[in-house]
């Protein structure tokens, strides 16, 4: 891969293409408020890098002159991979360098290690696979289910037995590319931030709500990770549990997760339960479903009062499954929140729940490789 280097002049120039693709030189000068020798430059040497590659052409001018040549980021220049070590499963998304999906595989997780998760990974990525790009892999990102340092080092990870790996060097050696440690819920925060095209939401808020609770926090249009990077884990956070003896103190989490939902529903009823059996039986008014359902909905919109008290973000995207398969779950939170203040943060669900986390991970691995914030990727296959 080749060492990635910009000048000032055409990191703005990269950033714009990406952001309006695509575009005319005479429309990057507007954009950019350059005149156009000094993009006509730019242009010339990012095209004989081969990050950049021409369209087609767009409108003549009113006075009959030529059309203009359209400018695009180059997909073929090389690809990155997205992985998310999820609690069962290892997903594995590929993306070309202007964002495009090129594959998508999820891998069952059979042992509850980190050793087990990065022999999947070494076992179906090969490196050295160019993939019809000009450069091959570029990068690699990897979504955390727990606690990330700034050093990038993973401090805590729930759900897999970490032992002593070091998840980058372990990846940088195989790869020998540049790699991305980065929060789910993080990840997600990123994806949502440029799907807005930064200009419209400077604060935002994703929540990941599956078998913890955490928060991706974007402040003023920059990703907020806290001193240590645990920011945004607000289902550590303790309450006070009073309607079990003794009167004790528990992660919230523990309490109202998707997990503490679906862990107490099958006690009730003493079967295996999928999120696709409680939609059932939610429809057919089950009462113990509806119950259970209805004291979540109260627990989350609490839970959102305050963390939107705490942070007040503009928007804040749920990512939920259980909302996906029940939608009255999202409405009813929301008829719940305005009971509780007159100026409810507007909530609704992340774009796209299968993949935030995953197009999150593909965008803040180019950003990184590139050196360039906020940029958006194009994400269709």
């Amino acid at each position: 891969m080749p060492y990635l280097s910009f000048t000032a002049n055409e990191r703005m120039v990269l950033k714009t293409i990406f952001n309006h693709k695509p575009l005319s030189m005479t429309d990057i000068s507007q954009l950019t408020n350059t005149n156009k020798a000094t993009i006509s430059g730019v242009l010339n040497h990012l095209k004989a890098q081969q990050l950049v590659c021409e369209v087609g052409q767009g409108e003549s001018t009113k006075k009959g002159g030529r059309k203009t040549i359209l400018l695009e980021i180059n997909p073929d220049f090389g690809y990155t991979v997205s992985l998310d070590f999820t609690y069962d499963s290892v997903d594995m998304m590929v993306n070309a360098f202007n964002g495009k999906v090129l594959a998508y595989d999820s891998y069952p997780l059979t042992e509850k290690t980190m050793a087990h998760a990065l022999s999947i990974v070494e076992s179906k990525l090969n490196p050295s696979d160019q993939r019809g790009t000009q450069h091959g892999l570029l990068g690699i990102a990897v979504s955390i289910h727990g606690i990330v340092n700034q050093d990038q080092s993973i401090r805590t990870l729930p759900f897999l037995e970490l032992d002593d790996i070091s998840v980058r060097e372990r990846l940088e050696q195989y790869a020998e590319v540049p790699i991305l440690i980065e929060n789910e819920a993080n990840l997600a925060a990123l994806y949502e931030h440029a799907l807005r095209n930064h200009t419209c939401t400077e604060s935002l808020a994703t929540l990941s709500i599956h078998k913890g609770i955490g928060a991706g926090l974007i402040l003023n249009n920059q990703l907020y990770r806290g001193s240590d990077g645990s920011a945004g884990e607000i289902g550590q956070s303790l309450v006070l549990v009073s309607d079990t003896q003794p009167v004790h103190y528990d992660k919230i989490e523990n309490i109202c997760s998707q997990d503490a939902l679906v862990s107490r529903l099958r006690a009730h009823l003493n079967e295996p339960l999928t999120l696709e059996t409680i939609s059932q039986y939610y429809k057919a008014q089950h009462p113990i479903v509806r119950e259970e359902v209805q004291t979540f909905v109260e627990r989350i919109a609490v839970l959102i009062y305050n963390f939107s008290m705490q942070l007040n973000p503009a928007h804040i995207y749920i990512n939920c499954p259980i909302m996906n398969e029940i939608p009255e779950i999202l409405t009813q939170i929301q008829d719940q929140l305005h009971t509780l203040s007159y100026d409810a943060t507007a909530i609704r669900l992340t774009s796209n729940v299968q993949y935030a986390t995953l197009f999150g991970g593909a965008l803040g691995i180019t950003q990184q490789i590139l050196n360039i914030g906020n940029i958006k990727l194009d994400f269709s296959s």
